[in-house]
């Protein structure tokens, strides 16, 4: 028996498909995911935006950044805002904090 095999992908017959085995599994807790869930064997770690865009995150860059001045909680040479900054709620005159004056300059 002697066959050919031609370079054209038009001449070649295509193959049967087959289904790729999977199951679904219900989880009910975050507990219940593997600790490399989303990681490759080497640690790199990705996900995607709810738009779709990949976003890959390499393991030796996560931790260069842990040692980051701005990782810490709460960051370093964060300004101090009054806790009731928000939107719709009353301030105290006794919650406002005055900017020291600069000297030379009247307050």
């Amino acid at each position: 028996l002697r066959e050919t095999m031609s370079a054209s992908p038009i001449a070649r017959q295509a193959t049967q498909s087959q289904t790729i085995p999977s199951r679904r599994v219900v989880i009910s807790d975050a507990s219940q995911l593997p600790v490399d869930y989303s990681s490759t064997p080497g640690g790199t770690l990705y996900s995607t935006t709810p738009g779709g865009t990949r976003i890959v995150y390499e393991r030796a860059f996560l931790l260069q950044l842990r040692n980051s001045p701005i990782s810490r909680t709460p960051p370093k040479d964060l300004a101090n805002f009054p806790g009731r900054m928000l939107k719709g709620v009353d301030i105290q005159k006794d919650d406002i904090i005055s900017s020291p004056s600069k000297p030379g300059k009247k307050n």
